[in-house]
């Protein structure tokens, strides 16, 4: 059984379960030597090549605020609704926005404020997700017509451009991850996520192995062998369940 402290001072030599079904021994040694390649990153889109457009999304939100009504986040677990309203446009001021596919309240993302949430259904209606903002965050909300209305008056919609596009290929990132045969390369994502948002107040109060499985379908016991093995391994280094460094990454485990 495998104890869920990162500490591993309990933990028994880690197993790592195949993708054939089977289980097997997995040790960092001198007998089976992980190098770290440049190839996956070659293969997959990693988040340095994603550059979130920090003015374009201030633009938008500085533009649409004034015509928003204030929305009380009651908690971080409280889903963000408007009564009589099935799509509209989200503002995050300070705090930031999480984001959750509606069917299995999975967690797709995470964004810091500044935040405008919703802007697709501005040309189609999309209830896929819902949203929960970080506790003390400053949300506000305005109607789809009003904002199609005051990014339209102001010639916002290359702005809207540059922000769908945008999310388009933090989903192209999630799709390449995620949407894979190797739990090894959804755990290895998941960790260089972590660490780029770590800074993020949400992520601060979470441990690496919740993050991974509020975001992912694998199994509980799957993510506490990966993460014991690699720690053990000295690829990476977690303290109290937090991750606080990646020393280097195998390209296959």
């Amino acid at each position: 059984m495998i104890s869920k402290s990162m500490n591993g001072a309990n933990m028994r030599s880690p197993k790592i379960i195949s993708e054939n079904g089977q289980i097997q021994q997995n040790k960092a040694s001198e007998q089976k030597h992980f190098v770290l390649s440049t190839n996956m990153d070659k293969i997959f889109l990693s988040l340095d090549q994603i550059q979130r457009p920090e003015q374009a999304m201030r633009r938008i939100h500085d533009a649409l605020l004034p015509y928003a009504s204030p929305v009380e986040v009651r908690s971080n677990r409280h889903v963000l609704k408007v009564p009589g309203e099935q799509n509209c446009i989200w503002l995050v001021s300070s705090g930031n926005l999480s984001y959750f596919r509606r069917y299995d309240d999975l967690k797709i993302a995470i964004s810091p404020a500044p935040v405008v949430a919703g802007l697709a259904t501005l040309f189609s209606p999309f209830d896929r997700h819902v949203y929960r903002a970080s506790r003390g965050a400053k949300v506000a909300s305005l109607s789809l017509p009003l904002a199609h209305s005051v990014i339209n008056d102001l010639n916002l919609w290359k702005d809207v451009s540059e922000v769908l596009g945008y999310v388009v290929q933090m989903m192209c990132y999630r799709d390449e991850h995620l949407v894979s045969k190797d739990s090894y390369n959804i755990i290895r994502a998941k960790l260089v996520e972590y660490l780029n948002k770590k800074d993020l107040n949400e992520l601060d109060q979470t441990g690496i192995a919740a993050y991974i499985l509020s975001t992912t379908h694998l199994s509980r016991s799957l993510v506490y062998n990966y993460l014991s093995s690699l720690t053990e391994g000295g690829y990476i280094k977690i303290d109290k369940g937090k991750l606080i460094e990646i020393v280097k990454l195998p390209e296959h485990y």
